[in-house]
């Protein structure tokens, strides 16, 4: 979710040694936050300390007890569109997924992905580029377009195999669904993204003459499902139909993902009643911070466990 920073109200390369990480020891009631913060043109702001974030629950301020600015090691699944309506749009789909994994470290990790009428894990989390390389040139386009049932999935699942890494679920697709896909709704989408931690982020691809049809039968509302996925889970969207390629998308994605921060609370409503609890994220006061136009994207809120 996007908000203004103002007071509250080829061939993939080869896998190397591993590199020391960030890691937390924290308690099972900690909320963690990853927030991303963006300048007026787009790029990261990456030199921010504890002191310039301030993080409320419900309108109420939370102390922050974890704070990292470190690298962690990603875990991304890149679900890509493999329907029957992004045949044209193949080729550059797949050559950006490819250039993705040159962009990686060695201890990021990348699951794949895939859907027509139904979708499928291709590949679970794995550092082997070869292996997701074979996999991405792999697909074949069929069918329709089931988006929310796959995003649903990878959502789920990276918050399942990956708790300690930094999650992004990136969406390679024109986000045009099925008339007939019904698996998961609008709401279930962003909750198992909130619930599980983890940015929606898309990038849209094809071409803008394509969606005529599309504009027929769909309703307004569901036009916009993935661009409100994306701002409901801290994510964002990219549209590559205006000249953009879809490598320079992933590469700015994963700028953002890398300098990202993750912010942690105790909160202070012990309830456990399953209620959803709202999260705000600003800036700070500071002179020169109030004066910029900064972005700030994270999850608006998460579910509270509820007492068995």
């Amino acid at each position: 979710m996007a908000a203004q920073a103002t007071p509250p109200p080829s061939q993939g390369k080869p896998v190397g040694a591993s590199r020391s990480v960030a890691t937390f020891k924290v308690d099972v009631d900690l909320v963690l936050v990853e927030v991303g913060v963006h300048d007026e043109h787009g790029r990261a702001v990456g030199n921010l300390k504890q002191e310039d974030f301030r993080i409320f629950e419900n309108g109420e301020e939370q102390q922050i007890r974890v704070f990292s600015h470190e690298e962690l090691p990603l875990a991304v699944a890149l679900v890509i569109d493999n329907s029957s309506s992004i045949m044209a749009a193949l080729q550059e789909l797949r050559a950006g997924a490819l250039d993705t994994l040159d962009l990686l470290k060695p201890d990021d990790k990348v699951a794949i992905f895939s859907f027509g009428e139904t979708p499928e894990m291709v590949e679970g989390l794995t550092s082997d580029h070869e292996a997701l390389s074979v996999d991405l040139w792999a697909l074949s386009p069929y069918g329709g377009t089931d988006i929310n049932d796959a995003l649903y999935q990878a959502a789920m699942y990276l918050g399942q195999e990956a708790p300690n890494r930094r999650r992004a679920v990136i969406l390679v697709s024109d986000n045009e669904p099925s008339s007939d896909a019904t698996a998961r709704d609008f709401p279930q989408v962003v909750r198992a993204a909130q619930q599980s931690g983890t940015p929606i982020y898309s990038v849209k691809v094809g071409y803008l003459q394509h969606s005529k049809t599309f504009f027929l039968t769909h309703s307004e509302p569901r036009l916009h499902d993935v661009e409100k996925i994306c701002r409901q889970s801290g994510g964002e969207l990219i549209d590559t139909r205006n000249g953009t390629t879809v490598t320079a998308a992933m590469e700015t994605i994963l700028k953002w993902l890398k300098q990202g921060y993750t912010l942690g609370y105790t909160p202070t409503n012990k309830q456990l009643d399953g209620t959803y609890r709202a999260i705000q994220v600003h800036l700070n006061e500071r002179a020169d911070l109030h004066t910029r136009k900064d972005s700030i994207y994270a999850r608006p809120g998460y579910y509270a466990p509820a007492a068995r």
